[in-house]
């Protein structure tokens, strides 16, 4: 069974870490006045424009919590918000899921009906592919009934590098509004650049640790493409040796569970999400439990899902660091 991307799916060291964060914060970052005009161009080049600054915001779940942390809160949200058993789905981030509307929950859920009612005058999405179009849910004829409502704006999640998504996104919050001198966030784009430099300096530790990252199902094993995802970019960038997954798709490469031994690693990062196996899932497939560095103990999750202001992204680098001080290298050796 191929994965699907969008059912699946929801970026040069610490000094572009920090050339990309600190420009957020010194581009003339305030408050935008609610008066006048609004325009915003976004990462399909096209223009968005309102008589005025849009407040009744509808955003896809990644970008309503990229925006969140700055003071921008959607009216409506859609996309995973909550899991099957009812808990907050990580991808939401710190939004309040009392304070919003769903408009739908999963992937190919999305009711124009409530979505008409918010009277929305902005739709906020993530740009996922290579075309126009690659959008998370809003697509073919949904695409043309929702525009006709209010105007889509994308940001960009697709062979970009973290910091360049955070930069987006910050800098789409100020135009709406938002405050990207906050205490809050003055303190996450700190941690941040410490993260990061931290995280650099554990991998210079670790000469040659080579890392697989990969996601799972029933049926197959999917080797991730470092180059589509912004966290795996940026890490790469870092420094990490991460295993690049061959094969023509988009951000993964599927194995059968025959196959997955193909790449030696020192160190595997597998997807957490609950729809992804469990770690007591993969250890009941022999051609798992054979592996090298599964029979080594060396398995750490990976955090999946995009998180693209400082505040969301900083602790994930944070556990990194950890996984990587506290890894060996001399399994594929």
């Amino acid at each position: 069974m191929m994965l699907s991307r969008r059912g699946f799916l929801i970026g040069a060291g610490g000094i572009a870490a920090t050339v990309a964060l600190a420009a957020c914060g010194n581009g003339g970052a305030q408050p935008a006045t609610a008066g006048g005009p609004w325009s915003f161009t976004d990462d399909r080049n096209q223009k968005v424009s309102r008589d005025q600054r849009p407040t009744r915001v509808v955003a896809y779940a990644s970008s309503a919590a990229a925006l969140w942390d700055y003071g921008v809160h959607a009216i409506g949200v859609f996309g995973p918000q909550k899991t099957a058993d009812g808990k907050k789905e990580i991808q939401v981030g710190n939004v309040d899921l009392s304070a919003e509307t769903s408009i739908g929950n999963a992937w190919d859920d999305f009711s124009l009906e409530k979505f008409a009612a918010l009277k929305p005058d902005l739709v906020v999405t993530g740009l996922t592919g290579a075309k126009p179009t690659d959008l998370w849910v809003i697509k073919d004829d949904l695409a043309a009934k929702v525009q006709q409502l209010a105007p889509v704006l994308a940001l960009s999640e697709y062979k970009v590098t973290l910091p360049k998504a955070i930069q987006r996104y910050e800098q789409l919050a100020v135009a709406l509004g938002g405050d990207a001198n906050s205490p809050a966030i003055t303190k996450a784009k700190a941690d941040f650049q410490q993260a990061s430099d931290d995280l650099k300096a554990a991998i210079k530790a670790k000469p040659g640790l080579k890392v697989l990252v990969v996601s799972s199902d029933k049926d197959n094993l999917y080797v991730c493409k470092p180059e589509f995802f912004a966290d795996l970019s940026y890490y790469r960038d870092l420094g990490l040796d991460i295993v690049n997954g061959a094969g023509p798709d988009d951000y993964f490469e599927t194995l059968s569970w025959e196959q997955a031994g193909k790449y030696p690693a020192d160190l595997i990062l597998s997807d957490s999400r609950t729809f992804a196996l469990s770690k007591q899932q993969l250890a009941q497939i022999p051609t798992w439990a054979q592996i090298p560095a599964v029979k080594a103990g060396q398995v750490a999750d990976w955090s999946t899902e995009p998180r693209f202001n400082p505040v969301l992204a900083t602790p994930v680098i944070q556990k990194l660091v950890e996984v990587v001080k506290g890894a060996r290298t001399d399994i594929t050796a």
